[in-house]
């Protein structure tokens, strides 16, 4: 807020309840939203899903930004007929430099790295011979409470 105020425009926060939330956000009752749009490793689907013109209109859609752009939806139609990888990053970042010139989104955060933690907490011993032959897993012994 402050960062906009600096450049002229005077933002107000407003805190609703999550009902509130789910009821503006299907109706598009909003200036602006602090969203993540969850992507899959190899893009397709869900790009038409956020970006499509079809999905503008359609109340409670991930259309966001009501995105209703003809070059955008023939970017979305190239990225998703794309034969190969080479073609499908091309489409792709065409894709990505006409949504951030539009300014339909402000990219907020980026990680080029996976946060991962790990912990080995399990088990296992072999059979004995005289068994069934099943094996199992089982919680270590912990030798400090965490």
């Amino acid at each position: 807020m402050e960062n906009l105020r600096y450049i002229g425009i005077d933002a107000r926060l407003r805190t609703v309840d999550r009902a509130q939330y789910k009821q503006r956000l299907d109706q598009f009752d909003f200036d602006m939203i602090l969203m993540t749009l969850n992507q899959t490793l190899s893009p397709g689907l869900e790009q038409w899903q956020y970006f499509h013109s079809s999905q503008a209109g359609i109340k409670g859609s991930k259309n966001y930004a009501g995105i209703a752009n003809p070059v955008v939806d023939h970017l979305l139609e190239q990225l998703l007929a794309a034969q190969t990888r080479d073609q499908q990053i091309a489409a792709g970042r065409a894709l990505d430099r006409v949504l951030l010139w539009q300014h339909y989104s402000i990219p907020n955060w980026y990680l080029n790295y996976h946060r991962l933690a790990y912990r080995n907490r399990f088990a296992f011993v072999t059979t004995p011979p005289y068994s069934l032959g099943l094996s199992a897993w089982w919680l270590k012994a912990s030798e400090k409470p965490q």
